[in-house]
């Protein structure tokens, strides 16, 4: 007989730390938090603030780490929790006005699934900062399709109450008119312009695959008409 081997559980997570030590960068409510992996990485345990810039439009958040205690604009880094050690478990920044002002932001802190709320950054040479790219989250959210521009590109999804019934993509008010979606039954319309087909169509199949990871299915009326080009 062989020597026992332990095995461990794939995804497998204790004491909420990674089973991997992967550098990451967590958006929550009120706060944007960086991980030991990343304290280390990114070399932080000398660094006391951090200068945070937006790119809405290709849904980035950069951060610029230093020790400028004249820059009015940056965020001071504390411990993750509050208190006044810094033993390096992890660091955040108190952030409740810059996600409230930015939707695309705020809708990622509205996610269940830590996991979605959780990327990992990359080192920018040229632009001097560690940049992290979120995923568009539908942070517009409209009851009607007369408060769709016509010409709006994106991803977008169907809600009835709360519950998910459809995610497409395409020109998002041109969907909406087909003949065949007269009968659907939803209440809610939310979406995230994006240009690029290429763009939509990763997205859309993202937010399909996350959807199956945590139901089992498709929602309704994806089960009904299948997935399909210019959805």
């Amino acid at each position: 007989m062989g020597d026992w081997i332990k095995h461990r559980r794939v995804g497998a997570i204790r004491r909420g730390k990674s089973a991997e030590p992967i550098p990451l960068i967590s958006i929550r409510r009120k706060a944007i938090c960086f991980n030991k992996h990343f304290i280390s990485l990114a070399e932080l345990k000398e660094m006391t603030r951090v200068s945070v810039y937006l790119d809405p439009e290709g849904f980035r958040i950069g951060f610029a780490f230093h020790n400028n205690t004249e820059d009015d604009s940056a965020y001071i880094l504390s411990p993750d929790g509050g208190g006044s050690s810094r033993k390096f478990y992890s660091l955040a920044i108190q952030a409740t006005g810059l996600i409230n002002q930015n939707s695309w932001i705020k809708a990622i802190a509205g996610i269940g699934d830590v996991g979605q709320r959780r990327f990992k950054p990359e080192w920018n040479n040229l632009d001097k900062k560690w940049i992290i790219r979120l995923s568009p989250a539908f942070e517009i959210h409209v009851s009607h399709k007369s408060e769709i521009p016509a010409d709006t590109r994106g991803i977008y999804r169907y809600k009835r109450n709360d519950e998910i019934v459809y995610i497409g993509r395409g020109i998002i008010k041109s969907r909406l008119n087909s003949p065949e979606r007269n009968d659907w039954d939803f209440d809610i319309i939310e979406y995230s312009p994006l240009q690029s087909e290429e763009a939509q169509e990763k997205w859309e199949a993202y937010w399909l695959d996350q959807f199956v990871e945590q139901n089992g299915k498709l929602p309704l009326y994806n089960r009904i008409k299948g997935k399909q080009v210019g959805g």
